[in-house]
């Protein structure tokens, strides 16, 4: 039975693994209030009780289980001893039974193994949040992947334009210096350009860019 980590103390059920006491069917306790953790210390202190058991520990061993060799006080254990009753509301002391002259024993039963202790509620909501924490970032990044995505997009059709628009004017450009020079053109020794148009003789001043016809 030793392997059964449910444990049955008076009004509370202690699953070995955990912190926490959880109210027992027979207390008509269900609300999360009622849920106690124990410390480091008291849950060392059950769990080295539990393994001596139906036997009583000596106050030198549990001293050396709970603490190892850490150097206490003689009233260190006492006090433990009684804040873990509080904890238990062991007021009859029936439950960290003290044996004069040898040390303490712990009276407890077994639970069911079949019924699972069920997990705090505290310790559900914080997987909760956790979870919830991990979509998320997820979906922060999801959302960080579909911006770059956009702008990536934006600047490729923005390059293809302008790559459209130069091979356009590319076009244009090889045309224009392709193009044979119009023939009516007479340049003067002034520097004066006329042109010939219908018939029509035209002066062109190049510093102007004006073609001026009569």
């Amino acid at each position: 039975m030793k392997n059964n980590n449910r444990i049955v103390l008076g009004k509370f059920t202690w699953d070995r693994t955990t912190h926490y006491l959880l109210p027992s069917l027979l207390s008509g306790k269900t609300e999360e209030q009622d849920t106690v953790k124990l410390t480091n210390k008291q849950k060392a202190l059950l769990n080295c009780l539990v393994d001596a058991h139906p036997n009583t520990l000596s106050n030198k061993e549990i001293i050396q289980q709970v603490w190892g060799y850490e150097h206490i006080s003689q009233e260190s254990l006492p006090q433990l001893i009684n804040r873990t009753r509080r904890t238990l509301e062991d007021n009859e002391k029936s439950i960290l039974i003290n044996v004069p002259g040898v040390g303490y024993s712990l009276n407890f039963e077994f639970g069911e193994e079949a019924e699972s202790a069920p997990k705090p509620q505290r310790e559900s909501k914080q997987e909760a949040l956790s979870i919830n924490d991990i979509k998320s970032g997820c979906d922060q990044n999801q959302k960080l992947w579909r911006f770059l995505f956009a702008a990536l997009l934006v600047v490729t059709m923005f390059n293809l334009w302008n790559t459209a628009n130069a091979l356009y004017y590319k076009h244009d450009y090889e045309k224009v210096l392709r193009a044979a020079p119009y023939p009516e053109t007479k340049r003067l020794d002034d520097g004066t350009i006329t042109v010939t148009i219908d018939n029509h003789e035209c002066t062109y001043y190049k510093d102007q860019l004006l073609l001026q016809c009569p």
